[in-house]
């Protein structure tokens, strides 16, 4: 049996239901990819700052809110942390989740490295299961 292929992913996210959402669509990934010998850890981070704190754990993946509260309590944008991030590995995959609805910010974000923009509504969870698995695979290979 070949050895098994641990994914490491961050959600940052400020929303606790949305967490929980993301967990268990990350929970249904992980049981879909068991035959393939893949499973995902994941860890959950309410704010930049403490997210930032642990890239050193060098995830292969992060969930990023657009807008992430810092821990003064300001709403941060997740462009500096996608910043942050491409700068400590490029290699990490960012994927942004977020309810803003500028074309010119999901630009902005792409352009910046981000691998893909999904916006929060109720397609968000269709679309980000086979972005999410796709994206996963590409690490597995």
């Amino acid at each position: 049996m070949p050895e098994k292929k641990i994914i490491k992913i961050f959600i940052i996210e400020d929303d606790f239901v949305f967490i929980e959402i993301l967990a268990n669509l990350l929970d249904s990934i992980s049981e879909e990819l068991q035959e393939k010998s893949v499973s995902l850890n994941y860890k959950t981070f309410y704010s930049a700052k403490e997210a930032g704190f642990e890239l050193s754990r060098n995830p292969d993946i992060v969930l990023l809110d657009y807008f992430i509260m810092d821990d003064e309590l300001n709403a941060d944008t997740g462009t500096k942390l996608l910043k942050d991030i491409k700068e400590h590995d490029s290699t990490i995959d960012v994927v942004v989740i977020s309810g803003q609805e500028s074309n010119t910010v999901k630009e902005e974000l792409l352009n910046k490295g981000a691998t893909a923009y999904i916006s929060k509504d109720e397609e968000s969870l269709i679309q980000l299961k086979p972005l999410l698995k796709n994206i996963i695979m590409k690490h597995v290979n």
